[in-house]
């Protein structure tokens, strides 16, 4: 039995939107493919219809052909998912467009949507010192410890009329009386 090109392009299309729980091998591949159904069928809603998918899902998948050519190139490679080549989309200059795309590429999903959505808020203001900070390691946290000591009543005046000589909080005060008292070998 032969299949017709339109039943082969049907069957690749449902098998990539609907059948593969794994991840798409390329959204632009799928995008250009489904266009072609768009084109054959003359709209977005019936190709959805014959998909068996939502208007939505193929109107924005077809969307992605609207990207700048290396916009395109980096979601082919994977460096770009699906979802933030979408949201790259509603940025409105392809030269910002781009200019995302070089610096998401690679990152994990949280951080691209970051970016995208602060290059998206504002376009006009340092992008790259942004990007920066948000793909900068975050230092390890230093691991604090409370004490609680229960402390006479002239003892707690008598440290906060200290403090206030010293223009430090109270418990500033009994930290740096511990770390002197430690850095003289405790006890």
């Amino acid at each position: 039995m032969k299949v017709s090109k339109e039943e082969q392009l049907l069957a690749d299309l449902y098998h990539n939107l609907k059948g593969s729980k794994t991840k798409h091998e390329n959204w632009i591949e799928i995008a250009e493919k489904s266009q072609k159904l768009v084109q054959q069928y003359g709209s977005i809603r019936v190709t959805s219809e014959k998909l068996g998918v939502s208007y939505q899902l193929v109107r924005s998948i077809v969307r992605l052909l609207k990207l700048p050519e290396e916009v395109q190139k980096l979601v082919k490679e994977k460096k770009i998912l699906y979802d933030a080549a979408y949201r790259i989309l509603t940025i409105e200059d392809p030269q910002n467009q781009v200019k995302v795309a070089r610096a998401i590429a690679g990152l994990p999903s949280h951080k691209q949507r970051e970016i995208i959505q602060y290059a998206k808020r504002y376009s006009d203001s340092g992008l790259s010192d942004y990007i920066a900070r948000v793909t900068r390691p975050k230092p390890k946290p230093e691991k604090i410890h409370i004490a609680v000591i229960p402390l006479r009543e002239e003892m707690y005046k008598s440290l906060q009329e200290t403090s206030k000589m010293q223009k430090i909080s109270v418990q500033k005060l009994i930290l740096n009386v511990v770390e002197q008292w430690l850095s003289k070998g405790g006890a």
